[in-house]
């Protein structure tokens, strides 16, 4: 039993870093898709990928040592189909008109092993049918080659970090495998039973995303914002200093990109939004939305710097005196953001620009 533990104990450690790795991606492609985010779907999209994780690691999991396996003699493939059936039949106590020996053959090694692989493509088969929509055709060929990569993996002795194979590359869990996804296929509508259809799904994923959310506000603005901190990275390794740099990318990415691209940072062009106001939009309004964001308050702490840096050489008080009032402007903005996640309040900029959000996603019918 322990050697089925191991690999769940370390899936579990794993998956969150693998989780976190592909959130932001994730978020992109549903918002650009779908305009939302709808739990469920969430969720069966990440058990997905923790059940791949746990496959995987069920696979190669506990890792023998080096020097262990540069002692293996054994073979290290068997290409001969039904090998594990016919010895299954041989050392089986198995009697077909015996009910008393249906047990004792059930627990034997080699049938535990058998059923093993059957159960670890069985959640694959439900997952192709009942998400990705696969046909049976599709579902058989993915789970094949599901199994191939597993046993290919084995065969390559870990990417060769091994001196040969420490597993069995077998014909026999190929076939194996492949029926567990065909198995959980077949037994796919007895979940469907409870749960939504994959075009019910789509269709409440749409109907929210008709609707500038939030989060989906808040990925757009991060997106943009990592981006710019990618691009002043770039800029370093080219020895170019950061004020300077900074308000290139600034100007490019949030003056002149929005400028010709109807208001468009391009994380608001990924979760499809977009800015227009109540009557025809005109692009000085969307410097009116950027310039104040991104050239005044994102640069606030340089600001505040070189005001320091000037006390000494023009008068103090008016430098201490723009020092208050970049820092009051600083907090307030922070503090009108984080209060707008609790309400439909907008940021003092856009009562200016007389511009809000809006929803590129289109509704299917």
């Amino acid at each position: 039993m322990s050697t089925y533990l191991i690999p769940i104990q370390v899936a579990m450690i794993v998956f969150p870093f693998i989780a976190f790795c592909l959130t932001l991606p994730y978020v992109i492609h549903q918002y650009h898709k779908y305009g939302s985010i709808p739990i469920l779907r969430t969720l069966i999209i990440f058990s997905f990928i923790y059940y791949l994780i746990n496959a995987y690691f069920m696979t190669i999991l506990p890792l023998p040592s080096v020097e262990e396996v540069s002692k293996m003699t054994s073979p290290t493939m068997s290409l001969v189909p039904f090998t594990a059936l016919k010895d299954i039949v041989s050392s089986s106590p198995f009697i077909y008109n015996d009910p008393s020996t249906y047990l004792p053959a059930l627990t034997q090694p080699m049938m535990r092993v058998t059923l093993f692989n059957i159960l670890l493509t069985l959640p694959f088969g439900i997952y192709l049918r009942y998400y990705f929509q696969y046909s049976f055709k599709k579902t058989v060929l993915f789970t094949f080659l599901l199994s191939l990569s597993f046993e290919l993996i084995q065969l390559s002795a870990l990417f060769g970090y091994y001196p040969r194979p420490y597993r069995l590359f077998e014909v026999d869990d190929l076939i194996t495998n492949t029926l567990g996804g065909m198995l959980g296929y077949a037994i796919c509508p007895l979940f469907a039973r409870v749960l939504p259809t994959r075009e019910k799904l789509d269709a409440i994923a749409y109907e929210k995303g008709q609707k500038v959310s939030k989060p989906r506000k808040f990925f757009a603005f991060l997106i943009d914002f990592i981006l710019m901190i990618t691009c002043l990275l770039l800029f370093k390794f080219f020895h170019v200093s950061y004020h300077i740099s900074y308000f290139i990318v600034a100007i490019i990415l949030y003056i002149i990109l929005p400028f010709i691209h109807h208001g468009q940072t391009i994380g608001k062009f990924l979760t499809k939004i977009a800015l227009e106001s109540q009557d025809k939009t005109k692009k000085y309004q969307y410097l009116i939305h950027y310039i104040p964001l991104y050239l005044l308050i994102f640069p606030t702490p340089y600001y505040i710097y070189q005001l320091l840096q000037l006390t000494s050489k023009v008068n103090p008080i008016l430098c201490y005196m723009s020092i208050i009032l970049l820092i009051i402007i600083f907090f307030l903005t922070i503090c009108q953001y984080i209060l707008s996640f609790f309400s439909s309040s907008q940021m003092w900029f856009d009562y200016f620009s007389h511009l809000h959000h809006i929803s590129l996603t289109k509704a299917k019918m």
